[in-house]
This record gives structure tokens, sequence and C-alpha cells, in this order.
């Protein structure tokens, strides 16, 4: 017979106890007693036909049955925990139409086919003589490799040139009051230039209205030649691409307003076309003017997006603006879940504030100056810079085609190779465009006939305005809040299980202070004896 005994040599009874069977048989009886009495009173369903009195093959059934439906509650757990990790953003309209006056007016981009003035310079003759191996003088030499930039057909040219390519374009260029006489602005005849910025982008010297000079879109190591991209006379900036206009602004603000709908409150541009300027060499047979319209904190590309104004036509182009913000909510999460930059957030070597299209075009520029050593002209850079010539047009094509492709497969990828992502706040101008004959012959004898000095020119006129006095925006949204969160959980356990806080209470409270109370009261953990 084997003792138990003690620390002082006693006989251990409770050991004893404890080895005896008839133990082991009254702890397992209690611990059923005690889970018993837990599933009666729980809320959780189908427990309590575990632990009744009834037959197996009931309780194997009610088994089968628990564990399917939690089973269910996990899978459809997993799926809500998956959007809310991986999905946590939903675009949807907002819950109010937002009034005309709260945007700005579009800018307005507008560059002619033609690339300069044959009064001026005639780059097709020298084209023909180099071609024919004829003598050309120097200064003719250098316009036609500064102006083989612009024009599409070149025989032979330096790599790089310096900064008095600007001034040699700007020289020839032809004269803007000329191409772009006069406009109407809400009802008023002007002058075009009165409204309209000179630039230079991929097209060359273009014309702007309503675009943000280059204090607000460039930082202060861009070179800009002259005045090109300075905005005159023009009050304070109180607009912000997020918040908006400031509270009180009035009327009279830069970037102007979009004021009122309707075809009477138009921007109204006469365009004069003389084709005794037109070059087939260098701009490739094409005639007539490029437009964009786009937002005006964005610079321009109209080699890649741009509608054509023809000659001897009226284009009418009716505007909806379409918007997209963020709610506060949403600007806390990372931007690869939220996959948008704010524009803050994404700092551009070259621009102030961040835009998809600002970034992807500083890409194009740094791979470009990796690639070459140089940039292109129309591109950011610090005066220093070396800017391509003719002679490096085969590098600077090859390298915007190995970044779209490599952009493309990192895209496949799931990754990205210049991370632009779309700006938080968006705002694009979808354009309906028709267009009838002009009559301008008809027109300036009745009307404006100061302007109708040449019968060898052709005229056409485009008129832009809003369709609506307002229009609905879209908004980035939270798809689960936290409430939401658990709410959608709460749900699944509830339908799945019927189990709630209150459930989870019970649990505790069985697991610990019940047990504390009944061996205090009855000297046992499992409650009083049956």
């Amino acid at each position: 017979m084997t003792l138990y005994l003690d620390d002082r040599g006693d006989i251990d009874n409770e050991t004893v106890a404890r080895m005896n069977p008839a133990y082991e048989k009254g702890l397992c009886h209690n611990v059923r007693k005690y889970a018993r009495e837990y599933n009666e009173v729980t809320g959780i369903h189908g427990l309590r036909y575990l632990t009744e009195k009834r037959s197996r093959t009931e309780k194997i059934i009610w088994v089968i049955l628990l564990s399917l439906s939690l089973a269910g509650c996990i899978y459809m757990i997993y799926e809500v925990l998956y959007k809310y990790n991986n999905s946590p953003v939903v675009v949807s309209f907002a819950t109010e139409d937002t009034p005309l006056h709260q945007i700005p007016f579009p800018a307005i981009t507008i560059c002619p086919e033609f690339k300069y003035s044959r009064q001026k310079f005639n780059f097709s003759e020298v084209y023909r003589k180099l071609a024919e191996n004829e003598e050309v003088d120097d200064a003719d030499m250098r316009d036609y490799q500064y102006l083989g930039l612009l024009c599409e057909e070149t025989i032979q040219g330096n790599k790089t040139v310096d900064n008095r390519f600007f001034e040699a374009i700007d020289e020839l260029k032809p004269n803007g009051d000329d191409i772009l006489p006069f406009c109407i602005y809400m009802d008023r005849p002007l002058p075009c230039k009165e409204i309209f910025t000179p630039i230079i982008v991929d097209e060359g010297i273009c014309y702007s209205f309503n675009i943000l000079g280059r204090d607000e879109v460039f930082r202060e190591h861009v070179y800009h030649y002259a005045d090109y991209y300075h905005i005159r006379n023009t009050s304070r900036q109180v607009f912000d691409i997020e918040t908006g206009y400031e509270e009180g602004a009035g009327i009279n603000t830069y970037p102007r307003r979009a004021l009122t709908s309707g075809a009477d409150n138009s921007l109204a541009i006469f365009f004069e076309y003389d084709t005794s300027e037109t070059d087939f060499v260098c701009n490739n047979f094409l005639q007539g003017f490029r437009v964009l319209i786009h937002n005006p904190w964005e610079v321009p590309r109209l080699s890649k997006h741009y509608f054509r104004i023809p000659f001897d036509k009226v284009i009418v182009a009716a505007m909806y603006p379409e918007m997209v913000t963020t709610s506060r909510e949403v600007r806390r999460f990372k931007p690869e879940k939220r996959k948008c930059y704010m524009v803050d957030e994404r700092p551009l070597k070259h621009f102030q504030k961040y835009t998809q299209s600002n970034c992807l075009l500083e890409c194009l520029t740094n791979y470009t100056l990796n690639e070459c050593g140089c940039v292109r002209f129309f591109m950011p850079r610090e005066s220093d810079t070396a800017i391509c010539g003719v002679g490096s047009s085969e590098c600077v094509d090859k390298a915007e085609v190995e970044i779209k492709v490599k952009e493309l497969e990192y895209k496949m990828l799931g990754k990205t190779f210049c991370d632009c992502k779309p700006s938080c706040t968006q705002l694009k101008f979808n354009v309906e465009t028709s267009h009838s004959d002009f009559y301008f012959r008809e027109y300036f004898k009745t009307v404006h006939q100061q302007y109708f000095t040449d019968n060898t020119s052709h005229w056409s006129v485009l008129e832009i305005y809003f369709k609506e006095e307002q229009f609905i925006t879209k908004e980035r949204n939270e798809l689960y809040g936290t409430s939401d969160l658990i709410s959608n959980l709460g749900g699944l356990l509830g339908l799945f299980t019927g189990f709630s806080l209150i459930s989870l209470a019970e649990i505790i409270y069985f697991l610990s202070l019940r047990i504390f109370c009944n061996d205090k009261m009855y000297g046992r953990w499992s409650g009083p004896p049956n």
C-alpha cells in the first residue's frame, strides 16, 4: 500500500482523495453539470441540446448543425474583414448637388498647327536646300534646328540646344493678336490677349485662358523664358485644389469662377487662320487649331489630348463637370489603401502641388534626363539642364516608349513604376461638341467689321459653356467605418450563432466570478449539490 505524506510527515488526505477513481468521476460529473447549467441560460443557439439527456442521434445532428453554422459565420466574417483591409474605400454619389460657382471655369489651351510665321522664316525652303545639298547660311541653319524640335521632319541637328532656343521660337512665332483677334466672355467683347496667357508646351507656343500662373504651378528653381506662363493683372489666388474657394472670396477671383450655365454665358473665341502661313513639311499636313479643356492647375499636353478647330466652322462645346472629392474619414488611410494621393502627400521635385498628370510628366522628365542626358524643351527643368536637340530625337522617343512599356509591365505585376496614383480630389470636364458652317464674310459685314481686313483668311468660332447650373459630385467614403464594422460582425455572429456582447459577459462570468461565489456559498465550485 502506498502512503502519501505531506511536508510534516502526516497523511495527505486531499491527494489520496484525488487518486481515488471516484474523485475523477465526480469531477467529470461536476463539469458536465456546470456546462449544462451554462447552456440552459446562454443565448447562444443550440448549445443546450448538446448537454440535455437526449439520444446520441439528436446530439450528433445538433453538432453537425452547429458546426455548419459556425463555419458559415467564420467565412462571412473573413469576407467582411478582407474587404475592410483591402478595399476600405468606396466611391459613391454625394448627398447634395454642387453648384457651379464652387468650381473654377476650366482652363482653355489653344495651339495653332502652324508653329512659326512664314513671313519671318521658311522652314520648307531650308529643308529643300539641305535635301539637295545646297548651302545654307548659319542663321537659317540655327533657326532650322530650333524649329526642328517643333516640326515632324528634320534632316540633321545637334544633340542639345541652349536657352537661345526659346528666343528663336519667340521671335519666329505667329502674332497672337492675329490668330486670336477677339473673344466674347460673359457677353462682353474684348481682345483675347487680355484673358489669354502665352505658354510653352509640347506643341510649341500656345495660349491659355484661366490657367494658374507659374508661381502657383512650378517650384522656384524651374526655368521659364521671359513672361511665358506669367499671369498678369489678377487678384490674389483664393482657390485651393482640395478645399475650393475661400469663404467670402466673391465673384472676381482667379482662377475665374464658373458663374452660370447656358450659351448666353459662354466664352466665345474667334480664330483667324491665314492659309499662306501653312507649312506642310513642318506641321505634317495639318491645319487649324488644337484645343484642350482642362483644370487650371495642370500642365496641358496637346500632343496627347485635344480636339480640333477646322476652318470656317462654329464649334459649340457644352461642358459638364465631373468632380471626385475625399471624405475626412478616408484621409486617415494610407495611400496604398485609398489608392490616391492628397495634393501635399507626394512631393514632386518640379511642381508645387501633386496631380497625376504632373507626376507622369515629371517621371518622364527624370527618365529622359537619365537616359539621354537632356530633357525636351517643354519639360520642367533647372536653367543649367540641357535641352535635347533634334540629334537626340531618337533617344527621347525611345525613352518615352520605354517608360510606357515599363509602367504597363509594373501594372500587370500589381506595382507601379512612376508611383503616380490619381489625385484624391479630381476635377475634369466632359465635353459634347457640335458644329455648323460659319459664314464669316456675311457675319463681319454686320458686326465687328474692324477685325475683318484680309479676304484670304479663314475664320472659326469656338463657344464654350456649361450645360447645367449644378452637377453631381462623387465622393470617396469609408466602405466600413468602426460602427459599421462592429454592426456587420455583430450581425453575422447574432444571425449564425446568437452570440452577443452579453453572451461574452456570460462566458467570462461563468469562468470567473460564479466559480468564486459558488465556492464561498456552497464550498464547491460547481454550485449546490443536486
